[in-house]
C-alpha cells in the first residue's frame, strides 16, 4: 500500500530496547511541528504511562480484532506482546504539516519502509553492550529473564541497521537530538 505524500514527513525511530528511543522522540516532540504517534500494545502499562499517551493498551482479543479489520500500518511481537501503528494515524499525519515519529521496533520498520517508501527511517545504536545493558538495569522494569531475552533481540535487530537510512549512535542525548534534528532540517 502507498499512500501519496502530501506536506507531512514519517520518521522512524528504532533501535533495540535501550538504545534510548523513547527519550529521544520526547525532546524531538518538543518542536512545534513534530508530533510522535502512539502505538497500540498488549503489554501492560509501566508506573508513567497512560493509556492514549503513551500507547494505547488493549487485550490480545481486540488487538488482533484490529489487525483482522486492517486497521494497522504495521504490527510485530515483541517479548510476546503485540505491538502496532494505527493506519489512520499515518494517514491524517501525512495530510498535515507535521514530521511524525514512529517509535517502533525493526519488525514493523520494516513493514512501514515497505509500504511508505518516503520513510526516513533513522535506528539508533547505544555506544557498546555495556552501555545497554546498563540502561536496561537502570529502568528496572525488566525481570532478569526478560532482560535476556531483550538482549538477544538487541543483536538480532543490530543485524538490520543497514536498512535504515541512517545510524546515530546515542552516547550523548543532546549530540543525538542535535544529530536528527539536522537529519530532519529541524532549526
Amino acid at each position: 500500500m502507498i499512500i501519496k505524500n502530501g506536506m507531512g514527513k514519517l520518521v522512524i525511530i528504532s533501535g533495540p530496547s535501550g538504545s534510548g528511543k523513547t527519550t529521544v522522540c520526547k525532546l524531538l516532540e518538543k518542536e512545534p511541528n513534530v508530533k510522535k504517534s502512539v502505538s497500540v500494545t498488549t503489554r501492560p502499562p509501566r508506573y508513567d504511562e497512560k493509556n492514549g499517551e503513551s500507547y494505547y493498551f488493549v487485550n490480545n482479543t481486540e488487538f488482533k480484532e484490529m489487525i483482522q479489520r486492517g486497521e494497522l500500518a504495521e504490527y510485530a511481537t515483541y517479548c510476546n506482546y503485540y505491538y502496532g501503528t494505527p493506519l489512520n494515524a499515518l494517514k491524517e499525519a501525512l495530510k498535515k504539516e507535521i514530521i511524525y515519529l514512529l517509535e517502533i521496533d525493526v519488525q514493523g520498520a520494516i513493514q512501514i519502509m515497505e509500504k511508505f517508501p518516503e520513510v526516513i527511517s533513522i535506528f539508533l545504536l547505544p555506544p557498546d553492550k555495556d552501555t545497554l545493558h546498563n540502561r536496561l538495569i537502570k529502568r528496572n522494569t525488566n525481570k532478569k529473564k526478560d532482560m535476556e531475552v531483550r538482549l538477544k533481540t538487541a543483536a538480532k535487530e543490530l543485524e538490520f541497521k543497514d536498512r535504515y537510512n541512517y545510524c546515530v549512535i546515542n552516547d550523548n542525548l543532546d549530540t543525538t537530538v542535535n544529530t536528527i534534528r539536522k537529519i530532519l532540517n529541524i532549526s
